[in-house]
């Protein structure tokens, strides 16, 4: 099972890849430099690679080209479950959704749709947090929000893909039922 997670800014996609690595024994894969994370679940039959790099509070795929991401997720697939995420990819379908397409229903697009002011709060904590007083352009956030709901349905009336939207106060016992139940099914 891969899960794309999409979100606005604030919308938690970074801090719950934290929370699936803390579901088990994790490891660092670094070549040379952190490219995933192998979390190894208990009481599941195949380990979970979380993509991307979260040595800093953002994480996740933002600073990859889409071409790596699609290799790490080739790379990653055959050896047990995905999860990936990434502000940049969250808007489009471009050449990360063609190269899901062969996975079928095994990718899963699972979406946070946090509360934009819940959003907004975040950002503006975690820019005072870096010094950062500048004004927070608040219409940025809005407009992504717009854009990636656009990218749901487009995802479910034009590409006829599997989407999911998580309970955003609490999304991680949804992405882990997604993967128990797929490794009860196959």
């Amino acid at each position: 099972m891969i899960i794309k997670l999409h979100g606005t800014s604030g919308a938690g996609k970074s801090t719950l890849a934290r929370e699936v690595m803390k579901q088990g024994q994790c490891w660092t894969i670094a070549a040379p430099d952190i490219e995933a994370y192998k979390v190894e679940v208990q009481d599941m039959d195949r380990p979970i690679y979380v993509l991307g790099k979260y040595t800093a509070q953002c994480g996740g795929c933002d600073t990859m080209l889409a071409e790596e991401q699609i290799d790490l997720i080739h790379k990653y697939a055959p050896l047990g479950h995905v999860f990936y995420e990434g502000l940049l990819a969250s808007e489009y379908y471009g050449a990360l959704g063609k190269a899901s397409e062969m996975y079928g229903d095994g990718h899963i697009f699972a979406f946070l749709y946090t509360p934009i002011e819940v959003c907004i709060e975040r950002i503006q904590a975690r820019r005072l947090k870096k010094g950062n007083t500048k004004p927070l352009n608040e219409e940025n956030t809005r407009g992504r929000v717009a854009k990636i709901k656009r990218l749901q349905w487009r995802l479910e009336h034009e590409f006829f893909r599997p989407t999911r939207v998580l309970n955003w106060e609490h999304p991680l016992p949804d992405v882990m039922e997604l993967y128990r139940n797929y490794d009860l099914h196959r």
